[in-house]
């Protein structure tokens, strides 16, 4: 059993204190991701920096080549051509054009997907062609409709990039506060074309497969998609800290559960290194990294925890003199 005499009553508490705090701070954290429907740790993922920032990004959707298509800054300015020319409609498409013909690339690529998947006879053929044809004037229409918008977010990438390159960035605390909210509206701007492109693919997936028979698709099974690894990501996020947060309250594995939490606030702090310009403020996580750490090094699971009624391992125990 722990000397629990080692340590005084009120640090005892307090460690407690701590254990339940930082646990709870888990908990609630993986029930709320849990409970919001739009949870996604895609905005977080993209905002990394620093020399880790490619493993962080590894798991973010291609969204069809979005970031090295779109996410380029771009100062917007009226159309300097005559109205109606090539030139002015090649002006106008300038912002969207490149992911545009991803898109439709994407898009092709699916529909032989689906006719080799299904085994499409001449007529489904037919109609797959006409099917994607459709759906290319649908995507037409939106980026059409959303020019203009595609265009302010270019633009607004400029003056965040303008703002992040200030050498004053990184010292002035209020240019912190509005790049790193610069950064979430730009963010959840992008996540809105993701959803609408994501709509019109379902619906051309979804077109594709009613034209494949019945047999086809129960022998066959439906149009196999891409894997989600972002998906993956957010569930094990959920279930971690669900775990974490459940065993530092209850006391449970506390030491494990305690570096885990370190381990994982430690790669928060990887994403945003001090030493980069714009980088978001990471100081609770710096703190409750500490807590964590000392936590790890402390028996507070065998004080009002289930650790007390754990074997205690050898190494662990503390020496008795002979």
């Amino acid at each position: 059993m722990e000397n629990r005499f080692l340590y005084p009553s009120v640090v005892i508490i307090l460690l407690v204190a701590l254990r339940v705090s930082i646990g709870w701070y888990f908990f609630e954290s993986g029930r709320s991701k849990n409970l919001d429907r739009n949870f996604s740790s895609a905005g977080f993922l993209s905002q990394a920096k620093g020399p880790l920032a490619p493993l962080y990004k590894a798991n973010l959707p291609d969204y069809h080549r979005f970031a090295e298509l779109v996410t380029i800054p771009r100062i917007d300015a009226p159309n300097p051509h005559p109205v109606g020319t090539e030139a002015w409609n090649a002006y106008q498409r300038e912002p969207y054009a490149a992911w545009q013909e991803q898109i439709v690339f994407d898009f092709g690529r699916i529909r032989q997907q689906a006719d080799t998947h299904f085994q499409f006879n001449e007529d489904q053929l037919s109609r797959s062609d006409k099917a994607f044809s459709f759906y290319q004037r649908r995507l037409d229409d939106y980026f059409n409709n959303y020019r203009d918008d595609i265009a302010a977010y270019r633009h607004e990438l400029s003056r965040l990039e303008d703002w992040t390159n200030k050498e004053t960035a990184s010292e002035v605390p209020y240019q912190q506060d509005r790049i790193t909210a610069k950064k979430k509206e730009l963010s959840a701007t992008a996540a809105g074309f993701y959803e609408s492109v994501a709509a019109i693919e379902d619906q051309l997936r979804k077109e594709l497969e009613s034209i494949a028979s019945v047999e086809g698709v129960s022998q066959r099974g439906p149009l196999p998609q891409s894997t989600d690894t972002l998906a993956a990501f957010d569930r094990f996020l959920m279930i971690t800290h669900f775990l974490i947060g459940g065993c530092l309250i209850i006391g449970f594995l506390s030491r494990f559960a305690a570096l885990s939490a370190g381990l994982f606030l430690m790669t928060v702090i990887a994403s945003q290194p001090p030493w980069i310009a714009g980088y978001s403020t990471i100081g609770y996580q710096l703190v409750m990294f500490i807590g964590c750490l000392l936590l790890a090094v402390t028996p507070s699971g065998r004080w009002c925890g289930i650790d007390y009624f754990l074997p205690t391992m050898k190494c662990c125990q503390p020496k008795v003199p002979c």
